[in-house]
């Protein structure tokens, strides 16, 4: 006794119908879970942790943020005082004024900044899930290369949960690889930097970014550091972007360190998809059709 049934209608009923609730299923619950934990580990903001937890379904993106030992946090804040130079704004604003009448660039680069990655993803998400059900019914149609067809779209769902989700999300959080404004450059790990301070406020950045694989997703272990200016006397700005300051310095207490792991995790419910081929094994379509048939069928006899 073979243990693979024969095909039959309600086979093709079940089959699917499967195919519709598993992607219901999944429309309706997270794709995407990111839990992330970072600490300050040096400077006056240490030792302040950030706790967040963000999921992300078909059209929300819900964010949770927990702070533990804020008091230093708070006074850091309180106390910091940035004063962007007077030079550096007198030349972004004679910068900003074309004298030759030429067309501005900035509405490119701004709809370059403006992309919604997790928004393309999502909607290829959707589309892929649609496509894997019409090509069920394509199935029961009995068009040729059926099976090369809808194992393409399954794999096409399989990528977008495991590849473009992830991949969409980092490069919505951190606007691409590296976006360049003026001299710095802003990367995941800068972004993770609780408070996003002034541009220029940062003296001698330093990140990093490492990548490892969990068993349900992808890890970033990121750190941040520099010498806020904003814990600075302004008339020692030069001084400090210039040198690093010595141990004994008293802008050495300037120094801030912050360090955090972004965990990219899949939904609970992603596995449900992998019962789609199970459903082709145990409820099969019609074997193809003979050649005559075949022709009968479509007039080409």
């Amino acid at each position: 006794m073979a243990l693979r049934p024969q095909h039959s209608r309600v086979g093709d009923v079940l089959r699917v119908s499967g195919t519709v609730l598993i992607a219901i299923h999944l429309v309706l619950s997270a794709w995407l879970v990111i839990q992330f934990e970072g600490q300050y580990t040096e400077g006056q903001p240490a030792p302040t942790k950030v706790k967040a937890l963000v999921a992300i379904d078909k059209e929300q993106t819900l964010i949770d943020v927990e702070m533990e030992n804020a008091t230093s946090f708070l006074l850091y804040m309180l106390f910091r005082d940035y004063d962007e130079p007077v030079n550096s704004s007198q030349q972004n604003s004679s910068g900003s004024s074309p004298d030759d009448g030429a067309p501005h660039s900035s509405s490119e680069t701004e709809q370059k900044e403006d992309v919604g990655w997790l928004k393309i993803g999502r909607k290829a998400t959707l589309v892929s899930l649609v496509l894997l059900c019409l090509s069920e019914c394509l199935v029961i149609a009995g068009i040729p290369f059926r099976s090369t067809l809808r194992a393409a779209l399954l794999t096409g769902v399989v990528v977008c949960f495991l590849v473009v989700m992830p991949a969409t999300y980092v490069l919505d959080l951190a606007g691409g690889d590296e976006i360049d404004k003026g001299d710095e450059k802003y990367t995941i790990a800068g972004e993770t930097f609780v408070k996003k301070t002034e541009q220029g406020a940062l003296a001698h950045e330093q990140s990093t970014v490492e990548r490892s694989f969990l068993s349900t997703g992808i890890r970033f272990e990121m750190m941040f550091s520099g010498y806020d200016l904003g814990l600075v006397e302004p008339v020692n700005y030069s001084a400090v972007r210039s040198d690093i300051p010595g141990e004994n310095d008293s802008d050495a207490k300037s120094y801030v360190e912050f360090h955090s792991n972004l965990d990219l995790k899949y939904g609970k419910n992603l596995p449900s998809l992998f019962l789609i081929p199970l459903m082709w094994f145990f409820f099969p379509a019609k074997p193809r059709y003979e050649k005559k048939k075949y022709a009968q069928l479509t007039g080409l006899e």
